[in-house]
């Protein structure tokens, strides 16, 4: 395998879903495995930071484990090349990344001579912890000393005796905070205080500890195996850990989602005539799980991601990775479908448009796969392309018609779904789309939509367009809100200090009032 060169190597912050040929060169913070129900195994989950502290969540099946041996060594620097990037999400994120890495069957882990023995620690402060400005479904680094501890307490947990610790930490501004802490975590606190024989200031550090609400009181819990625990870490003292804390600033970040479209070409009468029209904001601050209609506008392309996507025909169009050896010549393309189980060479490019939509109160973002996109564009991902096989070099380089997209309007049959009520979830998943002047009192045939789980933005735009979407890369499962009212996210918890600005937003189309 080549050498890495540092000019090959991506900061973390760059790092974005429309390839998978990345290098980055990181620092394993902390690894885990975590239980799964689902086949195939248990996976591995790590946190990985680069030289500037940036942090990311990377996750590695089972199948994968021979090649992330070298990720299983904390506090050790390595290289890791060839992955995929996906939307993170969920109501435990470790790190304020909008996207975490996967290993692949493709990918090289090698070692670093890099020396930084920074711990990127990210200390938040017990104030911004109880006014409630953070949002709870990222996780955070918090230290403080124990006090009030109490006794072990055993409690049955899903069938199983669990131990369960609660004491309070405090800081030097006696700001307080109740800690709930399970299992070995529990069992390591009881330890420095019952026979350990510590000074009862001993200080505690907890990183990628979730906050909760219990009965109406903020506390701080371990987040199963995410978490770290450590008790009076080297360079803290109890009465001047405080300084050091850096401001916290949590990252909004986005989240999965689905596309659902109906088939068919003869119109019947449309159920999406009895659901209520609502705005973009009435969608974001849903509290129950609807169909309804939003009119809209697209503002911008979201060139996060690629705009076109290669699928493998032979299963409907899942998508494929590039196993192609560039330095073959003459290049004769080869792919890889997961689906399929093996290489193939019958695909096919399909669209696949990330599209960020606004109206008076708010914005928003959704994707729009190959089916509904088409009509829309005008012309098919293969057209676009020349029968070109290459992947994506430069996301902000895209067709005439798919920027011609921007400053159109159209209605928009949207699903609230669970993923927006209970997780937060600004990106909403499009059953239909319509011309903004349109009636909607018929549709396509009426067959049952089928929804398919995709990382989507949450807007659609097309004029006119009833498509079923069926065979998609699931691998994606969502990009960020955009939305610009305070308190905005991807997961459940409505309250967050900031929001992530969508990078790389081309040919924003001002209008005359703003």
């Amino acid at each position: 395998m080549a050498m890495v060169t540092s000019d090959r190597v991506t900061m973390l912050k760059n790092v974005k879903p429309f390839k998978s040929t990345w290098v980055v060169e990181v620092k394993v913070l902390h690894s885990w495995t975590q239980k799964s129900n689902y086949p195939g195994g248990d996976p591995l989950q790590f946190i990985l930071a680069d030289r500037t502290g940036v942090k990311i969540h990377c996750t590695c099946k089972r199948l994968f484990y021979p090649r992330v041996k070298k990720l299983q060594a904390a506090g050790q620097w390595r290289f890791i090349e060839n992955f995929s990037v996906t939307p993170a999400g969920g109501k435990y994120r470790p790190t304020s990344h909008e996207y975490k890495i996967s290993i692949t069957n493709l990918t090289n882990v090698t070692n670093s001579s890099l020396k930084i023995d920074d711990n990127f620690l990210s200390l938040t402060t017990f104030s911004d912890i109880i006014n409630g400005s953070l949002d709870s479904n990222f996780l955070i680094d918090v230290i403080g000393q124990a006090i009030d501890i109490g006794d072990m307490q055993v409690v049955p947990v899903q069938s199983r005796e669990t131990k369960k610790l609660e004491f309070t930490l405090t800081d030097t501004d006696d700001h307080q905070i109740a800690c709930c802490l399970w299992g070995r975590f529990a069992e390591h606190v009881y330890y420095a205080y019952k026979v350990g024989q510590l000074n009862k200031n001993f200080l505690c550090l907890l990183r990628f500890a979730k906050i909760n609400v219990y009965k109406g009181q903020v506390q701080i819990t371990n987040a199963f195996e995410t978490s770290t625990l450590e008790i009076n870490p080297p360079g803290f003292d109890v009465q001047d850990y405080q300084r050091v804390m850096p401001n916290n600033d949590l990252a909004l970040t986005s989240v999965n989602r689905e596309v659902v479209k109906p088939k068919g070409n003869q119109r019947q009468a449309d159920k999406w005539s009895l659901y209520p029209e609502r705005t973009v904001l009435d969608i974001i601050m849903a509290t129950e799980i609807e169909k309804c209609i939003v009119k809209a506008t697209i503002y911008a392309i979201d060139t996060d991601w690629a705009w076109y996507y290669f699928g493998c025909v032979k299963c409907h169009f899942k998508k494929v990775t590039n196993i192609t050896k560039k330095d073959v010549v003459p290049v004769n393309h080869l792919w890889y479908c997961d689906s399929c189980k093996q290489s193939v060479t019958d695909v096919a490019p399909k669209l696949k448009l990330h599209l960020l939509i606004k109206d008076d109160t708010g914005e928003t973002k959704v994707m729009l796969f190959d089916t509904i996109a088409e009509p829309i564009v005008g012309l098919s991902a293969e057209v676009l392309l020349d029968g070109s096989l290459e992947e994506v070099e430069d996301p902000e380089d895209l067709p005439e018609p798919i920027n011609g997209l921007i400053g159109k309007t159209f209605k928009f049959g949207v699903y609230v779904g669970k993923e927006n009520v209970d997780y937060g979830s600004h990106i909403f998943t499009i059953g239909k789309t319509w011309s903004a002047d349109e009636i909607i009192s018929q549709s396509d045939d009426e067959k049952t939509e089928d929804t398919l789980t995709i990382l989507s933005s949450d807007r659609s735009s097309g004029q006119v367009s009833y498509v079923t979407i069926e065979s998609e890369d699931n691998t994606c499962l969502s990009s960020n809100p955009l939305s610009k009212r305070k308190g905005d996210n991807e997961v459940d918890d409505l309250s967050s200090t900031s929001k992530k600005q969508c990078s790389k937003i081309i040919k924003v189309e001002k209008n005359a009032d703003e």
